[in-house]
């Protein structure tokens, strides 16, 4: 399964690739066994092929060389699909391959639509976005006699990194008129139990500092993880998003499904609470904007501080390959270089580039519907507007 934090070498290029007189097809494929057969799968990239083929064949600014070039490719993507591949436990298939016969395939554990995009660039906008925002969940599953920390990535536990044995004896109850030795015995109990917790608290400080994870959840019975949070420092207590309690104990796929319930609640809450706070609070202030046009006119200025766009939202443009100038309106030439503007039939990848490149804080959003009827985009800004 694709770490999207290890970057491979053919996973750089294709992101780092520079636009040349070559096409690319960029193609998304969703083959999630649960729910889609390979037959499906097939027969979604079998009429994406045909309905892209027809679009190229009508496009004058494909010369016949290139046409005869992406029409073998699809025929070979094709072939692999329906000889060679096998999907396992991936969800999504991203595969890249270039005019000049470069292939690179990334298989991801989210559920992604299948599109197939062909541009003069890889179209790698999800890619970039789970690369650059996905958070690091660190799932601390504790009791008195042992604890375990797990790593979950977009929505799978993919190892655990740390794990710690108690010396403290089971809790045991005492008679209530308990002699001076038994609460003696109760005490040195409770010192063990308090030194086993610091013991923890170190270590998972020390891994949050080296970026093992971001945010921090507590696993267990609610007197455990209640007594643990005391123990805390304060940057475990900023990245501490919530705790979530087993019935019994906890099997590996119902901590997963816990994990799962509790991070999709605090993601959607603070993505729609930005979403709120954009339309609301930020556009009629004069701090944010909506809408791909403005969004782009301040992108160009470097004036964007949170870009915030529905996940999946394609819109044609125009890309200047001189200085990268980008507008959706069809001009002679750019308005800043007198450079060529391109052609793109989406320029997504191209804005979440630049967002990047200028440092902004990334928010892909899915199923807003405020945020699809102000235009699928939008952008709080460094800035307030000035007239």
């Amino acid at each position: 399964m694709f770490d999207v934090n290890s970057q491979p070498e053919e996973i750089k290029k294709i992101l780092n690739y520079t636009a040349t007189d070559k096409f690319f097809i960029s193609l998304y494929l969703e083959v999630d066994a649960s729910k889609i057969t390979k037959k499906d799968y097939l027969s979604k990239l079998n009429s994406m092929i045909i309905e892209k083929k027809a679009e190229i064949e009508k496009n004058p600014s494909i010369n016949n060389s290139s046409k005869k070039a992406l029409f073998e490719l699809f025929s070979k993507i094709k072939d692999y699909f329906d000889d060679y591949f096998r999907p396992e436990d991936v969800k999504t298939v991203l595969l890249f391959v270039s005019e000049d016969g470069k292939w690179v395939a990334v298989k991801l554990p989210v559920n992604i639509k299948s599109k197939i995009i062909v541009d003069p660039k890889p179209h790698t906008q999800i890619l970039r976005t789970l690369i650059n925002t996905t958070v690091k969940y660190g799932i601390l599953e504790i009791d008195r006699e042992k604890a375990q920390v797990y790593l979950m990535q977009l929505g799978e536990i993919t190892e655990g990194f740390a794990a710690f044995i108690s010396n403290v004896p089971p809790r045991v109850k005492y008679r209530r008129e308990g002699s001076d030795r038994e609460r003696q015995q109760w005490g040195k109990i409770e010192v063990k139990l308090n030194h086993f917790f610091k013991i923890i608290n170190d270590e998972l400080a020390l891994a949050a500092k080296e970026g093992k994870f971001d945010k921090l959840i507590l696993a267990g019975r609610k007197d455990i993880v209640s007594k643990f949070k005391n123990y805390m420092n304060s940057d475990l207590q900023s990245r501490y998003i919530g705790s979530i309690t087993p019935d019994f104990s906890f099997s590996p796929q119902s901590l997963k499904e816990s994990a799962v319930k509790l991070i999709n609640q605090v993601e959607a809450t603070y993505k729609n609470e930005m979403v709120n706070k954009l339309i609301e609070e930020y556009k009629p202030t004069e701090w944010g904007v909506v809408g791909l046009e403005h969004t782009l006119n301040y992108l160009m200025f470097d004036q964007v501080r949170v870009l915030i766009y529905e996940i999946g939202f394609e819109f044609p443009g125009y890309v200047c390959e001189k200085c990268n100038f980008m507008t959706v309106k069809e001009q002679s030439s750019c308005p800043y270089c007198g450079g060529k503007l391109v052609y793109y039939n989406d320029i997504t990848d191209e804005i979440i580039e630049t967002a990047l490149n200028q440092g902004c804080e990334l928010l892909g959003i899915s199923e807003n519907q405020k945020l699809k009827d102000a235009g699928s985009i939008g952008a709080i800004l460094r800035f307030k507007i000035t007239a």
